[in-house]
């Protein structure tokens, strides 16, 4: 099986599916090794890691450049946050063929005016439900894989409540979307009508600091086929990286720091320095008998 019939497996089975976020390869690496069947780029975090807001200053070159690197780093499937699908029906389908080409699994697309915002983040507008539909038609038109997941969602629970929202992923799913998703929800009465709404797979937005937290089988009996940690990795590593530099400002010193740390060589084991080395090997000139 391929990667994006895998992704549909996971998305169709009982069992809830957790999929950690990242933003770069070597979280997708960590993600990977830790048994996760997949990965999910967060938008935030990539922004993050970059230095700016989540505010749609990103390209969609960017976007695509950084899930290439992502999903030709690890064997399972990929999932990527695509905004708002970076412009109009041409940008849209542009921007499907890409990430197919770059080896991405699935994306998501949301029903917000460019440029968008960050779901948490306040001033959020939304596009009409022809314009949404639009957008899901002309992502499901450009894909050459069947089983490439479009995944639709909206942003409208902490502007219009979540009969909107409840709503909207009505018209989504109409419009022949894979999947949906609404971020901010906080209840089980809002999981509630957010999975009873649709007769199509819906998923979970965790966000550890900044709402409340389900456990597995809490989201599993709500109705959710999976579950994206689009914070964890980003928001673990920003309070690691910050104790480490206060200590060293406020110690001289990081030797106090070295058993919290992962050894140099696990690192390398993680990137791959034993298969370069061994292909070094095999290709030298000594090596090769010449």
């Amino acid at each position: 099986m391929g990667k994006t019939s895998d992704l549909r497996k996971y998305l169709s089975s009982p069992e809830l599916t957790l999929v950690p976020g990242c933003h770069d390869a070597l979280g997708a690496r960590l993600i990977e090794a830790a048994d996760f069947p997949a990965v999910y780029i967060s938008g935030f975090s990539f922004a993050s890691s970059r230095g700016k807001p989540d505010i749609g200053i990103l390209t969609m070159r960017d976007v695509v450049e950084r899930a290439a690197e992502i999903a030709q780093s690890v064997d399972v499937p990929v999932i990527t946050d695509a905004d708002t699908g970076y412009g109009g029906p041409n940008n849209i389908a542009e921007c499907v063929r890409a990430l197919e080409l770059a080896g991405v699994a699935g994306l998501h697309l949301e029903d917000q005016v460019m440029p968008k915002k960050c779901g948490a983040m306040p001033g959020k507008q939304l596009v009409d439900d022809e314009e949404m539909a639009l957008r899901i038609r002309v992502a499901l038109d450009a894909r050459t894989d069947p089983d490439f997941l479009i995944i639709a969602r909206t942003d409208a629970l902490t502007i219009h409540g979540v009969e909107e929202a409840a709503r909207r992923c009505k018209a989504m799913a109409a419009a022949g979307a894979d999947a949906v998703m609404v971020p901010s929800l906080c209840t089980p009465e809002e999981f509630a009508a957010i999975t009873g709404a649709v007769d199509i797979p819906v998923i979970y937005l965790a966000a550890e600091t900044i709402r409340p937290m389900f456990g597995r089988e809490a989201l599993e009996r709500a109705g959710f086929s999976m579950a994206f940690y689009p914070l964890t990795l980003i928001q673990v590593s920003v309070a690691a990286q910050r104790h480490a530099l206060m200590s060293l400002q406020e110690t001289g010193t990081t030797e106090h720091l070295i058993k919290d740390m992962a050894p140099f060589s696990e690192i390398g084991e993680l990137v791959g320095n034993a298969d370069a080395s061994a292909l070094e090997q095999r290709f030298s000139r000594k090596g090769s008998g010449s």
